[in-house]
């Protein structure tokens, strides 16, 4: 039995592509804020932003950093996403970074 390839379509792949570009953009020309929010998350366990309709929910579950993305629309829908938790605060405050970008840049809706 032959498995099936699903393959995106090609504004799939033009819109994965924009998002992505935007992210790396947003983890250099944003990173001073995005330090700031890092470190605010990590001494009070949770922040939140809103951004391109979603409200941005930050915080610590089940040993993990955990955003959640929930559309400001009533009929719209909730995202979440989940990364590990470095042991070194330094490594802590890279992995948000990363996080706020992509959150920010349309990755995690």
């Amino acid at each position: 039995m032959e498995s099936e390839e699903v393959f995106l379509t090609s504004e799939q792949k033009r819109r994965e592509s924009v998002v992505i570009q935007e992210c790396f953009r947003l983890m250099q020309d944003e990173r001073s804020r995005y330090e700031k929010q890092a470190n605010e998350f990590l001494d009070l366990g949770y922040f939140s932003s809103e951004t391109n309709g979603y409200l941005l929910e930050f915080s610590i579950e089940d040993n993990q950093f955990a955003c959640t993305a929930t559309s400001k629309l009533p009929t719209g829908d909730s995202y979440s996403t989940f990364a590990p938790i470095p042991e070194a605060r330094e490594e802590q405050v890279e992995e948000l970074i990363e996080l706020f970008a992509q959150s920010d840049a349309g990755l995690i809706q």
